[in-house]
């Protein structure tokens, strides 16, 4: 039985180095993944130039919404041009594969510069965000809005130029009203696209307000549990001022950030243009200068463009030539994966038969084996070519992984990923100048690198930026030596005075003790003299509690303070001092005080007996006696005129008796007009009696004697008209 022979040529579904889009991109270099597609470095054959393709991820492929949303960013893009947008030159598919062809972007995004730098100063971050506004005022003076601002989405080009990108949820301004699903991510979303309001040109400005207070402060301004607790965040709770969160923020870009995210949108700048105009009007108010935003260092576009371009030309995309046998009544078809080139192979894969120009059915040969042989003999041949085609793969580059990139995650999330890709992970606590804590500083061998699945891969968990050791009383090679253990030098200052550390040992450091440094940074150290001699200070005739900060400032300690009377010195002046003023003593040596414990009369004059009783007491007198003066006049009968030792007089604390003097005269009341009652009542009040009876209570005074206003002595009558 004759035995036919294809040769079939089969296209692999997932995109590899090599491949073509189209005949025309050829793909060089992977440079990221995102949520829903794949970003590579390709080669436009026709025109000669690298260039970017994102190419929607094939678990999308088949969803409509998702491919809808390619689309859309790719017209939405193409229709857009301008040196702060990412341009786009070409849109396709190609199979199974829909995908667009945009500029190539060798620096970065946003949110890698942030991860490098930390917050910037406000000059730098209006120079990054003037560049983000300037792109976005393009799209919204066309109608669009972008709905996901973020540092994700904002790139920078090798030559420092900013970029926005990714308008894969733009919507037209006129019909972007949100449905039920939140669309967008949840830390820079607008109030209206939480709560389901129609989306304008205004909510693109309040994510560019969260941009901005990112920039300033290294964090977004909203936290919680979920993506949706954070989302919702924002519509109970105003963006703070970037100022209660880092130092250095001045109050009008303060303002610039509240207005940029009000909760109502009416309150916020109409669209990027105004708030553009506003950032220049408070950058020229500041004179902020000019900056010059840099390109991430450790970025994916950065280790892209490190990797040199192939610009050698290719016959057409990988493909695997697979050999049908035609043999009754079995036939078998088996497709492999592309064999790459190994690197030390056991051996040599066979090579695959070329494609003949139409199917050659060849004679019957004579045989004596029976068709089941035949049959069996070929799927042995089969089952060893694949052996060996696997062999092949596994020791060449099937054996090998590619480290992932973990720059930037969690410790938890990192080691998933490094064991997800086949490694064992291990730990490492590094300092870093610009990974914060507890984030992932990079991994050892590095991302990027091959290497055998299975080895251990370090993953380099930053402990953040070298703190100053504290000294704790060390001598000079002990502090090195601690100060070694996290990356930092010492030098010696000049030594200073301490009371509180031993002649010798380190006493000062500079920067501060706990200050964050960059790595390798060299501290200075004062070496301790000892405690400084101090002379006693003259405080002998001044109040107590100005002796007290006088001492305190030269670091000299009160041990004892003894009271005395001194009729002749003020209540609380200090009398003499122990050492004498002038004698040499060291910092922290104590001293002791004579203080005259003589309390001061209290002026209560005018008061009432209860009144300067009380005020009496609480000064340390007591209230012996009381009199009245018969020629004294008050406003009533306990009306205090004067005090015995008088007011402001020195008195000792063992002889503090005071003895009051009250009116014996009052200030007659104007009664007239009253009735006869009420006027009885008034002068009964001051001490004083009225000539009425009882019968003539309703009758009304007319006139009185003394008149109203001149004094009368107490118990005296006051004779009324009625």
């Amino acid at each position: 039985m004759g035995t036919r022979v294809w040769t079939i040529l089969v296209r692999m579904a997932q995109l590899a180095v090599g491949d073509l889009l189209e005949d025309r991109y050829r793909i060089d270099h992977p440079i990221a993944r995102g949520g829903m597609s794949m970003v590579w470095r390709c080669v436009d054959l026709r025109l000669g130039r690298a260039v970017a393709a994102k190419v929607l991820d094939e678990k999308y492929i088949a969803d409509p919404v998702f491919r809808q949303r390619f689309r859309r960013e790719a017209r939405a893009m193409a229709q857009l041009n301008h040196p702060n947008l990412v341009n786009v030159y070409d849109f396709g598919s190609d199979g199974d594969h829909l995908y667009l062809i945009m500029e190539l972007i060798t620096g970065g995004t946003l949110r890698e510069l942030l991860a490098e730098r930390g917050p910037m100063p406000p000059h730098a971050a209006a120079a990054v965000l003037r560049s983000v506004l300037t792109g976005l005022s393009v799209a919204h003076a066309s109608g669009l809005v972008h709905r996901d601002i973020k540092p994700d989405n904002v790139l920078i080009n090798g030559d420092h130029r900013v970029k926005l990108a990714d308008f894969g949820l733009v919507r037209a301004a006129a019909a972007a009203s949100t449905t039920s699903q939140i669309v967008g991510t949840a830390a820079y979303l607008s109030p209206e696209q939480v709560d389901g309001s129609d989306i304008t040109p205004a909510s693109d400005v309040y994510s560019a307000g969260i941009v901005l207070f990112e920039l300033l402060t290294g964090t977004t301004p909203f936290s919680g549990d979920t993506p949706l607790d954070h989302a919702y965040r924002r519509l109970e709770d105003d963006v703070p001022a970037p100022s209660s969160r880092i130092d250095g923020v001045p109050p009008l870009v303060d303002a610039l950030v509240a207005t940029a995210t009000a909760r109502d949108p009416q309150d916020r700048f109409a669209d990027a243009a105004e708030f553009l105009a506003a950032l220049d009007d408070v950058a020229g108010e500041l004179e902020l200068p000019s900056f010059t935003v840099p390109i991430p260092q450790n970025s994916a576009a950065t280790r892209a463009a490190a990797v040199p371009t192939d610009i050698t030309d290719l016959v057409g995309p990988p493909t695997m030539v697979t050999e049908i046998t035609e043999a009754p009544p079995v036939t078998e078809t088996r497709v492999h994966e592309p064999i790459q080139p190994p690197i030390e192979p056991p051996a040599q894969a066979p090579v695959p038969a070329r494609i003949p120009e139409e199917p050659v059915e060849q004679p019957a040969p004579v045989s004596n084996r029976s068709k089941v042989g035949l049959v069996v003999w070929l799927l042995v041949i089969a089952l060893l070519t694949t052996a060996i085609a696997i062999g092949a793969w596994w020791f060449g580059s099937g054996r090998y992984g590619e480290i992932p990139q973990v720059l930037g995650m969690d410790r938890t999330a990192a080691v998933a990923t490094v064991e997800d890709a086949g490694f064992r992970a291990v730990t490492e606590i590094v300092y870093h100048d610009e990974v914060p804590a507890d984030l992932i500083a990079g991994t050892e061998p590095a991302d990027g690198e091959k290497v055998v699945r299975g080895n251990e891969v370090t993953v380099l968990v930053s402990q953040g930026r070298p703190t100053v050791p504290d000294p704790q009383g060390m001598d000079i090679l002990s502090y090195q030596a601690a100060a070694a253990e996290r990356t930092l030098s010492v030098t010696t200052g000049d030594p200073v005075w301490s009371a509180d550390v031993a002649e010798g040992r380190v006493a000062e450091t500079d920067p501060d003790v706990g200050e964050a440094v960059l790595i390798g940074s060299t501290v200075t150290v004062h070496l301790s003299r000892g405690p400084e001699p101090i002379q006693v200070p003259a405080i002998v005739g001044i109040p107590l509690a100005e002796a007290e900060t006088r001492l305190a400032e030269l670091d000299l300690t009160i041990a004892r303070v003894e009271e005395r009377f001194d009729a002749d010195a003020p209540t609380g002046q200090v009398l003499a001092v122990s050492p004498e003023p002038g004698t040499t003593l060291t910092r922290g040596s104590e001293v002791s005080l004579v203080v005259n414990s003589g309390l001061t009369v209290p002026d209560v004059e005018g008061m009432s007996e209860a009144d300067a009783t009380a005020a009496l007491n609480a000064a340390g007198f007591t209230v012996d006696n009381t009199r009245r003066d018969r020629s004294a006049v008050g406003t009533s009968p306990d009306t205090v005129v004067r005090t015995s030792p008088s007011a402001g007089e020195i008195v000792d604390p063992e002889d503090a008796d005071v003895t009051l003097t009250l009116a014996g005269r009052v200030t007659v009341p104007d009664v007239v007009g009253m009735t006869a009652g009420q006027a009885r009542d008034a002068l009964d009040a001051v001490g004083l009696r009225a000539n009425i009876r009882d019968d003539d209570a309703t009758s009304v005074v007319t006139r009185q004697r003394p008149a109203a206003g001149d004094d009368a002595r107490l118990d005296s009558t006051v004779r009324l008209t009625l």
